[in-house]
Parts: C-alpha cells; structure tokens; sequence
C-alpha cells in the first residue's frame, strides 16, 4: 500500500541574490506576488493539496537575520494563525501546523549550503520519519491558466509510492543554469528519470544533448529521501542539491518525473527581479502590488518603482508614481 503523503516541506532560505536589490530589505520567501508573501501562497497550495503539516525551513543565521526576521516573525507561533487567517481556527485547534525551523549556512562563507541541507533539517529534526512528502521552494509559482486542480493536487493523485518531481522542456543555456534530466518517456507527461545532473556545464550538455530539466519546483519524495539526503555531496557551486538526491534515487530505486503541460499550467521563478517585478504587472496582481509598494518603507518603494520603470509600460510607471504622490 502506498503511503499518503501528508507532509510539505518548504525551502525558504535562498539568499535571493537574483532578486536584488529587493532581497537586501525583504527576504526572498516574503517577497510579494500582489500584496502576499510567496511563502504563505505555497503554504496555502499545500493546504488545499491536503497536506496538513507543514514546516518552513528559513534561516537565522547572522548574516540571514537583518531581513529573515520578517520570515521568523511572520511563522511564529504567536503569528502564524493571525497572518494565514483563512485558516486560523484550523491552525489554532491543531488541526493545520505550520512549524519553522532554520537551515545551517557554511562557516566560512555564512551562505546557505544548498537545498538538500534545507530538506535534511526535516530528516534531523523528526519533522520527517521514514513517510514520503512534498518538497516545494518558496520562489517557484504554478497556475493552473484553464481552472481545475493544481500542479501539486495533480502530482499528487498520481504519486505511487516512487519519488515524483515536476519537469520543464529548456534550451541548452537554461539547462545550463538548472539541471539536465535523463530519461525514457513512459506517455501522459510521465518519463522515468535515469540521471540527473545539477547545473551541468555547457560543454556537458553538448555532448549529453536534452532538453529535460526537474524544475517546476515540487518534489514529491518517498520514503528512501531521508537515507539519500544524508549520503549528498557537495556539487555545483559548493552547495548540496536537492536534484543530487533525486539523482542518487534514480540510480537507486527508480524516479519518475512529470513534464508539466504549457498549455494547462503556468510555472514560473519569482526568486528573479525582472519575473517578479512582470508578473505583479500581471492585471490580478497589479492594484494588490501596487498597494503594497504605497505602504512599504522608502528604500523598498524606490527598489520597486524603479523595476516598473525597467520592466513595465509607461501607464504602469505614471498609475503608480499617481499613487505614491497621493501618500
């Protein structure tokens, strides 16, 4: 019998260096699509998935606190029921739990050791105990653009008791920036997964050509992850990944991935400056992001104004310019 996966995990303590300036004053999980934190939409994707707890991996680590507060603050057992009030009742009787818990960094560099530390701090701490779960990054958004289920509430209902990771079609140079993937394609979007390389050089991709990335930012992991995520070595970029374990399962005991249909659902990563500042100039988001920028402090107003400026038209530049002389 496959066991149902109950439990999500979120990565949320990225640097954000894509996102700067922005990142310098907010921390990457509460930067805003409208006027919400990206982390409390994950959040609440998992929820409606059905998954009922849930832990938020940030970071408080000396370099990360000056703006990780925000995230510490905002997740904190005196807030978190106030600040996802859609679900307090639920979050206050116990019925949702929303814990956080904080990644180390590398000593030497005080940066984050890479996404596969962030998920083995839920191995480590219990959170985790021999069950599959959802892995979600606090910076990668998916939108069902015809209505229906979510991408996770999709993966979901197809889980099997192997790990499941959602897939893109890329170019050699976003492959380059991503990960390369390797595999037979099994039909209805489904491929199972033979390797993975995390940030491969290009040269690598010439000579091992696909156009298959894990990316889509949702991990559905078995049972097995807890034994991989300890056995992980550093990689590209002196981090350890998360597509490192999926890579050693591969190899393993076998991993599927779903290429995720363009046409049904959008995904896309906010953790960079020009998508984040385009898709708040999306028409749902537009009024939200814009009452957000009025009521941020001045530094954050300037940061945001100024990326109108660059990736906006002219009405969205004078509309919120109109707005902020009126406060």
């Amino acid at each position: 019998m496959v066991n149902k996966i109950t439990k999500g995990v979120i990565l949320a303590s990225g640097s954000g260096t894509r996102a700067r300036p922005a990142t310098y004053y907010i921390p990457k999980p509460m930067l805003p699509i409208g006027n919400t934190p990206m982390s409390k939409i994950i959040i609440y994707q998992m929820i409606n998935a059905g998954i009922r707890d849930i832990l938020v991996v940030s970071r408080n680590d000396k370099e990360g606190m000056p703006t990780f507060n925000m995230v510490i603050d905002y997740f904190s057992k005196e807030n978190v029921a106030r600040n996802l009030s859609e679900y307090k009742k639920e979050i206050e009787n116990g019925k949702i739990k929303i814990e956080l818990d904080f990644q180390p960094v590398d000593k030497k560099t005080s940066k984050p050791l890479g996404t596969a530390v962030g998920l083995n701090v839920a191995y480590r701490n219990g959170f985790i105990r021999d069950e599959p779960c959802a892995v979600m990054f606090s910076d990668v958004m998916q939108q069902n653009i015809v209505g229906g289920s979510s991408l996770l509430e999709e993966m979901l209902s197809r889980y099997n008791g192997n790990t499941f990771v959602s897939m893109k079609k890329n170019n050699i140079d976003k492959i380059t920036e991503k990960s390369a993937a390797y595999g037979s394609y099994l039909g209805d979007n489904v491929y199972r997964l033979e390797k993975i390389v995390e940030k491969p050089t290009l040269e690598y991709v010439k000579n091992n050509s696909t156009e298959l990335s894990v990316a889509g930012g949702i991990y559905l992991i078995n049972e097995d992850g807890g034994n991989k995520a300890d056995k992980v070595k550093r990689g590209a970029g002196g981090e350890y990944h998360i597509t490192d374990i999926i890579d050693m399962q591969a190899k393993d005991k076998g991993v599927y991935g779903y290429l995720i249909d363009k046409s049904r659902f959008k995904s896309y990563d906010v953790g960079d400056f020009e998508v984040l500042i385009k898709e708040n100039l999306e028409e749902k988001h537009r009024k939200d992001f814009f009452d957000y920028v009025k009521s941020s402090k001045a530094a954050v107003k300037t940061i945001f104004t100024g990326g109108v400026a660059l990736y906006g038209n002219t009405t969205d530049l004078m509309e919120l310019l109109s707005l902020l002389s009126k406060g």
